[in-house]
C-alpha cells in the first residue's frame, strides 16, 4: 500500500497580482489550471487572484475601520470615506444596482474607484521600490505573501497583463525565491514581449519567464523541476547573460481545453453580474497595422479553435448558470464571426457578449444581424481615424465610407458600436484630426464609447523600425521601463507629439456626448455589457448634447502654442 507521502500531490499556485481594476476574473491563470491539471494529474494548481484579494482588504478594512486613511489620503482620491465604500458597493451592484438605475451616480463612483486604484498602485509600487533597496516588505505585501504561503506550494508561477502588476510580482517573486526558497516563473502578456528587459531589471524576481504561449512550456518547466533550458519561449539567466529560447506556436489550440477558473470565487468581482473572458483564438488575421505589436507576441499568426470547441467552453460556462462573457481575442475575422454566430444560434445558447474587429464591408446587415441574433451586445472596432490618407499609412486596410457604413448597419442590428481612436499619428495634420473628429460626429447616432489616446511609437511595431517611411527623422529614448524603451520622435511634417497631445485633451469635451449611459461605459467595459443588456433602447441616446462641430473644431485644434518638452 502506498504511503501518504508518495500519493500526495504537488501544489502549484497561481497568481495574478495587483493592481488593476477587477470587474472579472484573469483568464490567462484559469486557462494554466485548466491545462495543466489534464496533463499532470501529480500537480493540484491553485489560483490566488491577489489583484482582487488586496481591493476586498483595503476596501472591507476602510468600511469595517480596521484600516483609516488619512484626510490627505482621501484629499488625493477626491472622496470622502462613505463615498469610497459606497464606491466598492456600487462597482459590485450591491447598492441597489447603480449601474443600471443612477447613471449619474455610477459615474461619480466609477470615478472614485478608479482614483483609488491609481492611488494603491502608486503606493504598492513605493512600497516594491523600498523593499528593492531595504530589504524591507510593508505590512501590505507581507500580507500578500502569506496568502501564497497559505496555499503551500511547491512552486509559484505569476502571470501579469499590466504593466502597473510588474514591480509586485517582482518584489513577491524575489521574496519567495529568497527568504522561503521556492522556484518561481512568471509570464503573462505584457512580458512576450519584455521578457528580456525584465528580467534584466529584476534579475532576482524568477527562476524563469515563460514568452509566448505559456501552457506546454509550464507542463515541461514542472516535469523538469523548472528547468528552462531547451524549453520553448524560457528566458533565464546562464552564466551571466539572459538566454531565450525560441518560442513555439501550437497550431492546435483546441488542445489548451476550458479554463478552470476553480477556487476564485466570481460574484467576489467588482460587477453586477459574473463575467467570463475567453480567448477564441490567437493572434490577429490581419497582422499589417503598422502601429501595432501585439500580432508578434502570437508569432505573427491566427491559430483559430474549432467551433465545436467553442461551443464545448460556452456549454460548459452556461451549465453552470454564467451567460456573460468577454472575447478578448485581437480581433475576430469577420467570416469566422458569422459562423461563430451561427454556431451559437444553432446550439441554443442563450448568452450575451462582447468582441473586437476591425470595421469592414464584410460586416454587411446580414452578417451583422446573425452577430446579434447570437449575443453580441457591443463591439469594439479598431477606427483610428477618420482620414483615408492616415487609414492608409496606418496599414488598417479599411475605407472611411466603409466604416460608417458598419457602424450604422451594426446599431440597425442591435449591437452598439465603441471605437479605438489614435490622436497624432505620425505626419498627421491639424486638418486631417479634424477630419476624424468630423467622422465621429456625422456617425454620432450609432455610436456610444469613444477610446481616445495619443500615439506612442512602440520600439518592436513596423513603424519604429522603419520609421523614414512613415516621416518620422528622428527617434530618442526618454525613458527606460522594466519591459523597454520609451521612445519619442520628430517627424517631417505633420503634429509634434506635444501638438498631438494637446489636440486629444481638448477633444476630449466633444468625445463626452457619445456615452448615453455614462463616460465609464468605454472604460468598463464589462459593466458596458450589462447595460445594453438590460437597458438596450431604453438609453435615450437622444438626449445627448453634442456641442456644434463650429465650436469644436478650433477649440480641439488651436494652433495656440504649447508648452515644450515631451509630453
Amino acid at each position: 500500500m502506498e504511503t501518504a507521502k508518495n500519493t500526495a500531490k504537488k501544489t502549484l499556485v497561481l497568481v495574478f497580482p495587483p493592481l488593476t481594476i477587477s470587474t472579472s476574473p484573469p483568464l490567462g491563470i484559469a486557462m494554466l489550471k485548466g491545462y495543466v491539471e489534464r496533463q499532470l494529474p501529480d500537480w493540484e494548481v491553485k489560483l490566488l487572484d491577489l489583484n482582487l484579494w488586496v481591493l476586498n482588504k483595503l476596501l472591507s478594512g476602510v468600511e469595517s475601520g480596521t484600516i483609516k486613511l488619512s484626510d490627505d489620503v482621501y484629499k488625493k482620491i477626491g472622496t470622502s470615506r462613505e463615498q469610497l465604500i459606497q464606491a466598492g458597493k456600487a462597482m459590485r451592484g450591491t447598492d441597489n444596482n447603480i449601474l443600471l438605475t443612477r447613471p449619474d451616480l455610477y459615474e461619480q463612483c466609477g470615478g472614485i474607484f478608479s482614483r483609488f486604484i491609481e492611488f494603491t498602485t502608486k503606493m504598492l509600487s513605493e512600497e516594491c521600490a523600498e523593499w528593492e533597496r531595504s530589504q524591507q516588505l510593508s505590512p501590505l505585501l507581507r500580507d500578500c505573501v502569506g496568502q501564497i504561503l497559505s496555499l503551500k506550494p511547491t512552486c509559484v508561477g505569476f502571470s501579469m497583463i499590466f504593466s502597473e502588476q510588474l514591480p509586485v510580482g517582482a518584489a513577491l517573486g524575489r521574496f519567495l525565491r529568497q527568504q522561503s526558497k521556492l522556484k518561481v516563473f512568471m509570464g503573462g502578456s505584457c512580458l512576450i514581449d519584455g521578457a528580456i528587459p525584465f528580467m534584466k531589471w529584476y534579475p532576482e524576481a524568477a527562476d524563469v519567464v515563460v514568452a509566448g504561449d505559456g501552457e506546454a512550456p509550464l507542463v515541461q518547466l514542472l516535469s523538469s523541476d523548472l528547468n528552462p533550458k531547451g524549453i520553448a519561449g524560457a528566458v533565464y539567466w546562464e552564466a551571466g547573460e539572459v538566454v531565450k529560447e525560441p518560442p513555439v506556436f501550437h497550431k492546435d489550440v483546441d488542445q489548451f481545453g476550458i479554463p478552470d477558473f476553480g477556487g476564485l470565487d466570481l460574484n467576489t468581482y467588482f460587477s453586477p453580474e459574473p463575467i467570463i473572458p475567453l480567448l477564441l483564438s490567437r493572434g490577429c488575421y490581419w497582422r499589417k497595422c503598422t502601429f501595432c505589436v501585439h500580432y508578434f507576441s502570437a508569432g505573427d499568426t491566427y491559430r483559430v479553435r474549432s467551433l465545436d470547441a467553442i461551443i464545448e467552453v460556452l456549454e460548459h460556462f452556461v451549465a453552470k448558470g454564467l451567460r456573460n462573457f468577454s472575447f478578448v481575442d485581437e480581433m475576430i475575422a469577420p467570416g469566422q464571426f458569422v459562423r461563430l454566430a451561427e454556431a451559437i444560434k444553432n446550439a441554443g445558447l442563450d448568452i450575451t457578449y462582447y468582441a473586437y474587429s476591425k470595421p469592414n464591408r464584410t460586416f454587411t446587415p446580414a452578417v451583422l444581424k446573425t452577430i446579434a441574433e447570437s449575443g453580441c451586445k457591443f463591439l469594439l472596432w479598431g477606427l483610428e481615424s477618420g482620414n483615408q490618407r492616415i487609414l492608409d499609412l496606418m496599414g488598417k486596410g479599411t475605407q472611411v465610407q466603409e466604416i460608417s457604413d458598419v457602424m450604422r448597419n451594426a446599431h440597425e442590428a442591435g449591437i452598439e458600436n465603441h471605437v479605438f481612436v489614435i490622436c497624432g499619428f505620425p505626419t498627421e495634420t491639424h486638418e486631417e484630426f479634424a477630419d476624424t473628429l468630423n467622422f465621429l460626429n456625422d456617425n454620432r447616432d450609432y455610436i456610444y464609447a469613444i477610446n481616445s489616446g495619443p500615439f506612442g511609437l512602440d520600439t518592436g511595431a513596423p513603424i519604429a523600425k522603419n520609421p523614414k517611411n512613415f516621416g518620422i527623422e528622428e527617434t530618442w529614448v526618454i525613458g527606460q521601463t522594466p519591459i523597454g524603451e520609451q521612445l519619442a520622435y520628430r517627424c517631417s511634417s505633420g503634429v509634434t507629439m506635444e501638438e498631438a497631445w494637446h489636440n486629444f485633451l481638448r477633444a476630449l469635451p466633444f468625445f463626452r456626448p457619445f456615452h448615453p449611459h455614462t463616460n465609464l461605459t468605454a472604460y468598463y467595459r464589462d459593466h458596458a455589457l450589462l447595460v445594453y443588456k438590460y437597458l438596450g433602447k431604453n438609453l435615450k441616446p437622444e438626449l445627448r448634447q453634442f456641442p456644434k462641430m463650429a465650436d469644436v473644431l478650433p477649440k480641439a485644434l488651436s494652433k495656440a502654442p504649447v508648452e515644450s518638452g515631451v509630453v
